[in-house]
C-alpha cells in the first residue's frame, strides 16, 4: 500500500463522519416534526456514497495483507529449494524461512525455528542467543565483525569465515553470506543469510601447503644431508682410527712405542685416568647421531617404491607396538607399561603392497609420539592409545589416537615439517613425523591428517590405496 492510498483512508472516513452529522443538524434544525423525504434520501446518498468509496479500501488491505503472506510462502519455498543452507528473517529479526539444507546442518527443524525471535537462529551454532552475520549485514556492528576469522562489506552484502570448535563431531569452518532485503521504497524489511560448511575444502588447501612445504624444506634438508655426509664420514673414520692406534695388542702399536722408548702400559693408564678413551666414545656417539639425522634427512632425496610387497596392516601395527614397548629411551621417560592400548583391526582389509620397513618405521614414530602425549596424562584420567584401522572408500584408514595433552592448532599445523618438535633439547631431532609424513605420501601415495584438542587428545589418521582387483 503507497502512501497515497494510505492516506485516503483517513480522508474517506472523515468524509462519512461530516456528512452524518451534517445531515443530523440538518435534520434536528428543522421544527417540523416530519422530515422531508428528500432530505432522507440525501442522506441515505451520502451514506451509501461513503461506504462504496470506503469498500475498495477495504478489499485492498485485505489482498495486501494475502499477497504479503503468499510473497512470504514463495520466499520459504524459494529458500528450500537451494542446495545450501539458508534462512531469512524479517526486520525485527523473527524467523520466516528455514529451508531443509540447514536442517540437516543445524539439526533443527523448520517448524520449530520458524516464527521464533530474540536471536534463536544462532543457538544451533553458538549455544547462545547473540547477533550473527544476518544481524550485522541489517546494522553494521564492528564488534561482531571482528569475530570472524574474515570479513568483507560489499554494498548490502557481507560475506564472512568463521570456525565454530564446538560445532560438529570436531568443530567446522564455515563461510557465510548475508544481504538485507529492501521493498520498493528501500525501507529494510528483512534479511537472508546462506552458510557453507567449507571444512573439508580447509582441510585439503592445508595438505596441499603441507605437500609444497614438504617438497621444498624435504628438498634442501636432503641436499644438506649430501653435504655433511662426507665430513661426517671423515670425522667417524678418523675417530676409528684414533682409538685402534691408541688399543694396546696391535704390533704396529708396540712397535712404534718402542721406536720412541715409549712406555705404552704407562701411556694407557695415564689415558684411562684422564678419560680420553670415554670422550672419544662420546665423540663417536654423538657422530652416530648426527648419521642417523644424515640418513633420515637423505630419505627426502630417494623413493624405494619398487620394494613393495604385501603385508596385513594389522601384523605390522602389532610389530610396531612391540617395538615401541621395547624402546629402552621410551621406558626411562614414560610409563608405556602403565598405558591402555586399545586395538580395534578391522579383519575384512585386504593386504596392501607397502615398503614393509619404512611403512613399520612411520607407524613406530606415530605410536612414539602418541606416548610422549601422554606424559603427563591430565590427572583422573587413564592414559589411553586406541590403533584402529577400518576402509574408507578405495582407501585403507589406520587411525591412531591418544588423550593425551593435546596440540594448539598453530603446533598441529607445523608438526611434519623437517626439525620441528616440541620435545626437550636432546630428545627428539623433529623428524620423526617428516620422515613418516614422506612415506606416507611421497612414496606410498597415501594421505595424513590430524586431529587435536588441548587437552583433550589427538587423532591420527593415515590413508593407504587398497590395490585394485584383476580382472
Amino acid at each position: 500500500m503507497n502512501r497515497f492510498e494510505k492516506s485516503l483512508i483517513p480522508f474517506l472516513t472523515l468524509l462519512l463522519v461530516g456528512s452524518l452529522i451534517g445531515a443530523l443538524i440538518a435534520v434536528l434544525g428543522r421544527r417540523v416534526a416530519v422530515v422531508p423525504v428528500l432530505e432522507i434520501l440525501a442522506l441515505g446518498a451520502l451514506v451509501l456514497l461513503s461506504l462504496l468509496l470506503l469498500a475498495p479500501v477495504r478489499y485492498y488491505r485485505r489482498n495486501a495483507q494475502e499477497a504479503l503472506q503468499e510473497e512470504r510462502r514463495q520466499l520459504a519455498d524459494i529458500v528450500d529449494l537451494l542446495p545450501d543452507a539458508t534462512w531469512a528473517v524479517d526486520a525485527k529479526g523473527t524467523v520466516i524461512a528455514w529451508n531443509q539444507a540447514i536442517e540437516e546442518l543445524t539439526g533443527v527443524k523448520s517448524r520449530d525455528m520458524v516464527g521464533l525471535d530474540d536471536f534463536a537462529y544462532s543457538v544451533p551454532f553458538y549455544g547462545c542467543r547473540r547477533p550473527i552475520l544476518v544481524d550485522v549485514a541489517i546494522a553494521p556492528d564492528p564488534a561482531q565483525e571482528l569475530r570472524y576469522d574474515s570479513f568483507r562489506r560489499s554494498g548490502d552484502t557481507v560475506e564472512a569465515e568463521i570456525f565454530i570448535p564446538h560445532f560438529g563431531a570436531s568443530g567446522l569452518f564455515l563461510w557465510a553470506r548475508a544481504r538485507r532485503l529492501l521493498d520498493a521504497e528501500g525501507q529494510v524489511v528483512g534479511a537472508v543469510e546462506t552458510v557453507r560448511d567449507i571444512t573439508e575444502r580447509k582441510r585439503l588447501h592445508e595438505v596441499m601447503m603441507q605437500t609444497e612445504k614438504m617438497l621444498t624444506v624435504g628438498g634442501l634438508a636432503a641436499g644438506m644431508a649430501h653435504e655433511i655426509n662426507n665430513p661426517l664420514a671423515a670425522i667417524l673414520q678418523n675417530i676409528q682410527n684414533l682409538q685402534r692406534r691408541l688399543s694396546p695388542g696391535l704390533p704396529a702399536n708396540d712397535k712404534a712405542a718402542q721406536q720412541f722408548n715409549l712406555d705404552f702400559a704407562a701411556m694407557q693408564c695415564y689415558l684411562k685416568q684422564r678419560g680420553i678413551f670415554e670422550l672419544l666414545g662420546m665423540v663417536e656417539a654423538a657422530g652416530a647421531r648426527v648419521a642417523g639425522i644424515v640418513e633420515k634427512m637423505m630419505f627426502f632425496s630417494h623413493s624405494d617404491s619398487a620394494l613393495l610387497e604385501p603385508a596385513r596392516l594389522d601384523q605390522l601395527l602389532d610389530q610396531a607396538v612391540d617395538l615401541v614397548a621395547c624402546d629402552y629411551d621410551l621406558k626411562k621417560r614414560c610409563e608405556f607399561r602403565t598405558s591402555q592400548i586399545v586395538r580395534d583391526y578391522d579383519p575384512t582389509l585386504p593386504a596392501l603392497m607397502v615398503n614393509r620397513a619404512e611403512l613399520e618405521q612411520a607407524l613406530i614414530n606415530l605410536i612414539k609420539n602418541a606416548v610422549h602425549a601422554l606424559t603427563p596424562t591430565p590427572e583422573g584420567r587413564t592414559p589411553r592409545i586406541t590403533i584402529s584401522t577400518r576402509q574408507n572408500g578405495s582407501y585403507a584408514a589406520i587411525q591412531i589416537e591418544d588423550n593425551g595433552c593435546g596440540m594448539t592448532p598453530e603446533v598441529r599445523r607445523r608438526i611434519f615439517e623437517p626439525f620441528f618438535t616440541t620435545k626437550d633439547v636432546c630428545i627428539g631431532t623433529g623428524l620423526g613425523l617428516a620422515v613418516t609424513y614422506a612415506v606416507v605420501v611421497k612414496n606410498h601415495r597415501g594421505s595424513i591428517e590430524v586431529d587435536s584438542t588441548p587437552g583433550v587428545g589427538s587423532k591420527v589418521t593415515v590413508n593407504l590405496p587398497i590395490p585394485r582387483e584383476e580382472g
